[in-house]
Protein backbone atom coordinates (compact mmCIF):
# COMPACT_ATOMS: atom_id res chain seq x y z
CA UNK A 1 0.00 0.00 0.00
CA UNK A 2 2.79 2.44 1.07
CA UNK A 3 4.65 1.46 -2.76
CA UNK A 4 1.30 2.60 -4.33
CA UNK A 5 1.05 5.76 -2.21
CA UNK A 6 4.53 6.78 -3.17
CA UNK A 7 3.70 5.76 -6.87
CA UNK A 8 0.86 8.06 -6.22
CA UNK A 9 2.83 11.11 -5.08
CA UNK A 10 5.65 10.84 -7.66
CA UNK A 11 3.13 10.98 -10.71
CA UNK A 12 1.32 13.74 -9.10
CA UNK A 13 4.88 15.78 -9.04
CA UNK A 14 5.53 15.03 -12.00
CA UNK A 15 2.40 15.83 -13.42
CA UNK A 16 3.02 19.63 -11.20
CA UNK A 17 6.60 19.43 -12.65
CA UNK A 18 4.96 19.17 -16.25
CA UNK A 19 2.02 21.33 -16.11
CA UNK A 20 4.11 24.31 -14.51
CA UNK A 21 6.75 24.12 -16.86
CA UNK A 22 4.85 23.67 -20.20
CA UNK A 23 3.08 27.14 -17.97
CA UNK A 24 6.37 28.05 -18.19
CA UNK A 25 7.25 27.96 -21.72
CA UNK A 26 3.93 29.23 -23.16
CA UNK A 27 4.53 32.58 -21.01
CA UNK A 28 8.11 32.79 -22.31
CA UNK A 29 6.51 32.41 -26.09
CA UNK A 30 3.75 35.12 -24.83
CA UNK A 31 6.87 37.40 -23.73
CA UNK A 32 8.63 36.75 -27.20
CA UNK A 33 5.52 37.41 -29.33
CA UNK A 34 4.72 40.77 -27.49
CA UNK A 35 7.95 41.78 -27.86
CA UNK A 36 8.18 41.65 -31.76
CA UNK A 37 7.53 44.44 -33.57
CA UNK A 38 3.61 44.85 -34.89
CA UNK A 39 4.74 46.81 -37.76
CA UNK A 40 7.61 47.89 -39.62
CA UNK A 41 9.45 50.52 -41.49
CA UNK A 42 10.06 50.04 -44.81
CA UNK A 43 11.94 52.84 -46.98
CA UNK A 44 12.70 52.37 -50.53
CA UNK A 45 15.21 54.19 -52.38
CA UNK A 46 14.88 54.03 -56.45
CA UNK A 47 18.67 54.54 -57.68
CA UNK A 48 19.23 56.37 -61.45
CA UNK A 49 16.98 59.48 -61.76
CA UNK A 50 18.74 61.80 -63.59
CA UNK A 51 18.24 60.86 -66.82
CA UNK A 52 15.23 60.57 -67.42
CA UNK A 53 15.31 57.14 -67.50
CA UNK A 54 12.20 54.33 -68.22
CA UNK A 55 9.91 54.01 -65.46
CA UNK A 56 10.50 56.99 -63.56
CA UNK A 57 7.02 58.55 -63.77
CA UNK A 58 5.19 55.74 -62.86
CA UNK A 59 7.64 55.17 -59.97
CA UNK A 60 6.84 59.23 -58.85
CA UNK A 61 2.89 58.00 -58.96
CA UNK A 62 3.05 55.28 -56.58
CA UNK A 63 0.82 56.11 -54.10
CA UNK A 64 3.28 55.36 -51.15
CA UNK A 65 6.30 57.48 -50.25
CA UNK A 66 9.75 56.81 -52.11
CA UNK A 67 13.33 58.30 -51.62
CA UNK A 68 14.64 59.27 -55.15
CA UNK A 69 18.47 58.99 -55.34
CA UNK A 70 18.92 61.20 -58.43
CA UNK A 71 22.56 61.49 -60.34
CA UNK A 72 24.27 65.29 -59.52
CA UNK A 73 25.81 65.02 -63.33
CA UNK A 74 23.14 64.30 -65.34
CA UNK A 75 22.01 65.73 -68.61
CA UNK A 76 18.33 65.36 -66.43
CA UNK A 77 19.26 65.96 -63.00
CA UNK A 78 17.26 68.98 -61.87
CA UNK A 79 14.45 67.81 -64.54
CA UNK A 80 14.02 64.71 -62.80
CA UNK A 81 14.75 66.33 -58.93
CA UNK A 82 12.01 68.77 -59.65
CA UNK A 83 9.72 66.21 -60.69
CA UNK A 84 9.94 64.31 -57.64
CA UNK A 85 9.84 66.87 -55.34
CA UNK A 86 6.56 67.70 -57.10
CA UNK A 87 5.19 64.33 -56.59
CA UNK A 88 5.55 64.53 -53.24
CA UNK A 89 8.45 62.45 -53.02
CA UNK A 90 11.78 62.83 -51.37
CA UNK A 91 15.01 63.52 -53.09
CA UNK A 92 18.87 62.50 -52.12
CA UNK A 93 22.19 62.73 -54.22
CA UNK A 94 23.52 59.53 -55.72
CA UNK A 95 26.73 60.40 -55.59
CA UNK A 96 29.17 58.24 -58.49
CA UNK A 97 31.97 57.38 -56.97
CA UNK A 98 34.99 55.17 -57.88
CA UNK A 99 34.58 51.08 -58.02
CA UNK A 100 37.10 48.88 -57.28
CA UNK A 101 35.36 47.10 -60.19
CA UNK A 102 33.47 47.91 -63.36
CA UNK A 103 34.21 50.11 -66.38
CA UNK A 104 34.92 53.84 -65.59
CA UNK A 105 32.57 55.36 -67.68
CA UNK A 106 29.78 53.42 -65.94
CA UNK A 107 30.80 56.04 -62.17
CA UNK A 108 30.95 59.24 -65.35
CA UNK A 109 33.49 62.29 -65.89
CA UNK A 110 32.58 63.17 -62.57
CA UNK A 111 32.74 61.83 -59.22
CA UNK A 112 34.58 61.44 -56.02
CA UNK A 113 37.92 59.08 -57.15
CA UNK A 114 40.88 58.33 -55.04
CA UNK A 115 43.38 60.39 -56.91
CA UNK A 116 41.51 63.81 -55.91
CA UNK A 117 42.94 65.71 -52.58
CA UNK A 118 40.65 66.62 -49.68
CA UNK A 119 39.93 69.76 -51.07
CA UNK A 120 38.55 68.31 -54.66
CA UNK A 121 36.28 65.56 -53.16
CA UNK A 122 34.57 68.43 -50.84
CA UNK A 123 34.38 70.33 -54.12
CA UNK A 124 32.78 68.01 -55.86
CA UNK A 125 30.51 67.19 -53.37
CA UNK A 126 29.55 70.79 -52.99
CA UNK A 127 28.74 71.34 -56.58
CA UNK A 128 26.50 68.26 -56.43
CA UNK A 129 24.67 69.80 -53.32
CA UNK A 130 24.58 73.30 -55.51
CA UNK A 131 23.04 71.15 -58.50
CA UNK A 132 20.19 69.50 -55.83
CA UNK A 133 19.86 71.91 -53.11
CA UNK A 134 17.09 70.28 -51.58
CA UNK A 135 18.66 66.71 -51.12
CA UNK A 136 18.23 65.86 -47.67
CA UNK A 137 20.83 63.11 -47.74
CA UNK A 138 23.44 61.37 -49.89
CA UNK A 139 24.08 57.77 -51.26
CA UNK A 140 26.91 56.20 -53.36
CA UNK A 141 26.90 54.90 -56.94
CA UNK A 142 28.86 51.85 -57.49
CA UNK A 143 31.63 53.28 -55.11
CA UNK A 144 33.07 50.28 -53.63
CA UNK A 145 36.93 51.95 -53.73
CA UNK A 146 35.78 54.93 -51.84
CA UNK A 147 33.60 53.13 -49.55
CA UNK A 148 36.57 50.96 -48.33
CA UNK A 149 38.84 54.14 -48.06
CA UNK A 150 38.90 56.09 -44.97
CA UNK A 151 40.27 59.38 -46.16
CA UNK A 152 37.84 59.74 -49.33
CA UNK A 153 34.74 58.70 -47.47
CA UNK A 154 35.45 61.00 -44.89
CA UNK A 155 35.69 63.67 -46.61
CA UNK A 156 32.55 63.03 -48.54
CA UNK A 157 30.91 62.61 -44.95
CA UNK A 158 32.22 66.10 -44.05
CA UNK A 159 30.30 68.20 -46.53
CA UNK A 160 27.18 65.90 -45.57
CA UNK A 161 27.23 66.54 -41.78
CA UNK A 162 27.57 70.76 -43.16
CA UNK A 163 24.35 70.12 -44.69
CA UNK A 164 22.94 68.57 -41.86
CA UNK A 165 21.75 65.55 -44.22
CA UNK A 166 22.41 61.78 -43.66
CA UNK A 167 23.85 58.64 -45.73
CA UNK A 168 22.77 55.88 -46.91
CA UNK A 169 25.54 53.23 -47.69
CA UNK A 170 24.30 51.00 -50.54
CA UNK A 171 26.38 48.51 -49.05
CA UNK A 172 28.39 47.96 -52.46
CA UNK A 173 31.80 46.44 -50.93
CA UNK A 174 31.70 43.83 -47.92
CA UNK A 175 34.61 46.32 -46.20
CA UNK A 176 32.76 49.41 -46.08
CA UNK A 177 33.93 51.97 -43.58
CA UNK A 178 30.55 54.22 -43.73
CA UNK A 179 29.15 52.93 -40.47
CA UNK A 180 32.35 53.46 -38.47
CA UNK A 181 32.93 56.98 -40.05
CA UNK A 182 29.17 58.24 -39.60
CA UNK A 183 29.50 57.50 -36.25
CA UNK A 184 32.89 59.20 -35.79
CA UNK A 185 31.65 62.37 -37.72
CA UNK A 186 27.76 62.23 -36.21
CA UNK A 187 26.11 61.86 -39.59
CA UNK A 188 22.85 59.65 -39.45
CA UNK A 189 23.41 56.47 -41.31
CA UNK A 190 21.63 54.14 -43.04
CA UNK A 191 22.66 51.19 -45.01
CA UNK A 192 20.78 49.28 -47.74
CA UNK A 193 19.60 45.61 -46.76
CA UNK A 194 18.00 44.37 -49.74
CA UNK A 195 18.68 45.01 -53.74
CA UNK A 196 15.03 44.92 -55.32
CA UNK A 197 16.48 44.28 -59.05
CA UNK A 198 18.81 44.42 -61.66
CA UNK A 199 16.48 42.14 -63.53
CA UNK A 200 13.86 41.46 -66.13
CA UNK A 201 11.66 39.48 -63.76
CA UNK A 202 9.01 40.79 -62.06
CA UNK A 203 8.53 37.58 -59.81
CA UNK A 204 12.36 38.06 -58.73
CA UNK A 205 11.25 41.82 -57.81
CA UNK A 206 8.86 40.37 -56.07
CA UNK A 207 10.68 38.30 -54.17
CA UNK A 208 13.48 40.66 -52.80
CA UNK A 209 10.06 43.06 -51.94
CA UNK A 210 9.08 40.72 -50.15
CA UNK A 211 12.20 39.65 -47.91
CA UNK A 212 12.72 43.43 -47.34
CA UNK A 213 9.46 43.22 -45.35
CA UNK A 214 10.42 40.71 -43.58
CA UNK A 215 13.27 42.09 -42.45
CA UNK A 216 11.49 45.83 -41.86
CA UNK A 217 8.91 43.36 -39.80
CA UNK A 218 11.17 41.67 -37.93
CA UNK A 219 14.04 44.73 -36.42
CA UNK A 220 11.35 46.93 -37.16
CA UNK A 221 12.61 49.06 -40.22
CA UNK A 222 14.82 47.85 -42.98
CA UNK A 223 15.90 49.50 -46.52
CA UNK A 224 15.91 48.46 -50.08
CA UNK A 225 17.13 49.66 -52.93
CA UNK A 226 15.71 49.39 -56.66
CA UNK A 227 16.42 51.41 -59.88
CA UNK A 228 14.64 53.07 -62.56
CA UNK A 229 16.10 52.78 -66.46
CA UNK A 230 17.20 49.84 -67.85
CA UNK A 231 18.68 48.51 -64.36
CA UNK A 232 14.65 48.28 -63.00
CA UNK A 233 12.14 50.75 -64.40
CA UNK A 234 9.08 49.52 -65.33
CA UNK A 235 9.60 45.99 -64.23
CA UNK A 236 10.28 47.20 -60.31
CA UNK A 237 7.27 49.66 -60.55
CA UNK A 238 4.88 46.70 -61.39
CA UNK A 239 6.36 44.55 -58.86
CA UNK A 240 6.03 47.46 -55.74
CA UNK A 241 2.90 48.34 -57.01
CA UNK A 242 1.08 44.79 -56.61
CA UNK A 243 2.38 44.57 -53.54
CA UNK A 244 1.41 47.47 -51.77
CA UNK A 245 -1.81 46.23 -50.50
CA UNK A 246 0.06 42.50 -49.67
CA UNK A 247 2.39 44.20 -47.16
CA UNK A 248 0.09 47.06 -45.82
CA UNK A 249 -1.87 44.43 -44.83
CA UNK A 250 1.32 42.20 -43.49
CA UNK A 251 2.17 45.68 -41.01
CA UNK A 252 4.31 47.46 -42.63
CA UNK A 253 4.90 50.95 -43.36
CA UNK A 254 6.26 52.55 -46.44
CA UNK A 255 8.91 55.77 -45.42
CA UNK A 256 11.07 58.13 -46.40
CA UNK A 257 15.17 57.55 -46.17
CA UNK A 258 14.92 60.76 -43.69
CA UNK A 259 12.55 59.55 -41.74
CA UNK A 260 14.59 56.10 -40.52
CA UNK A 261 17.58 58.72 -39.93
CA UNK A 262 16.33 60.73 -37.90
Amino acid sequence: MKKEWKNAVCYLLLFCFCFAGGRLTAARQAVKASNMSTCGKLAIVIDDFGYNGEGMDEMLALPIPITAAVMPFSECSKEDAEKAISAGKEVIIHMPMESLTGKPEWVGKKGIFRSMNDEQIKAAVEEAYSILPNAKGLNNHMGSAIMEDKRCLGDVLDVVKEKNGFFVDSVTTAKSQGKTLAEEKGVPFLARRVFLDSTDDVEVVKKNLRKAAEIALRDGEAIAIGHVGPEGGNVTVKAIQSLIPELKSAGVVFVTASELAK
